[in-house]
């Protein structure tokens, strides 16, 4: 039991040389990362300003012509993201007026994927609907109606049905 206790003391005493405690001064290590956060913050300044420098002189020494030239690229920049999305816009409407879907509800970057997930959404919508037992005309002949009205109906029947 004594050499036990020996071993206990003889451990403890490795976590603690010569029987003193080391004991971090968190304070100034707290100052010294104060320090050198603001160091490396002063240099980041300095260089954003000799950037903005760097850029006023390189406009300045720009011709006319490339100044027109920077000012057109941007100006056809915007006038093609405008382009790409008035497009957006109309597949959105023709998928939505195919399919009987809200448009809002439509998305994809191209007409193939409105529709495939304006397909998704109905295969969802029509396996949440109720089976009301009413046989399909197997003639193909398919009373005509409004397919707005039908894809807005389908989809109050179906959020009537889901249980939040």
């Amino acid at each position: 039991m004594a050499e036990e206790a020996s071993n206990a003391d003889q451990s403890q005493d490795t976590s603690k040389p010569h029987g003193e405690e080391q004991q971090t001064d968190w304070e100034a290590k707290y100052r010294e990362a104060v320090t050198h956060s603001r160091e490396w913050e002063k240099r980041a300044k300095d260089n954003k300003a000799a950037a903005d420098e760097l850029q006023q002189l390189k406009e300045a020494n720009m011709s006319e012509q490339q100044k027109a030239e920077a000012r057109t690229a941007k100006l056809q920049k915007e006038l093609d993201a405008l382009k790409a999305e008035k497009q957006a816009g109309e597949w959105r409407s023709q998928v939505a007026a195919e399919s009987g879907l809200p448009a809002s509800l439509i998305v994809g970057d191209s007409l193939e994927a409105m529709q495939a997930h304006a397909k998704a959404i109905g295969e969802y919508v029509e396996s949440r609907l109720p089976k009301t037992g009413i046989p399909k005309p197997t003639d193909g002949s398919v009373p005509p109606e409004d397919p707005r009205s039908k894809g807005a109906d389908d989809l109050r029947h179906a959020f009537e049905r889901i249980n939040f």
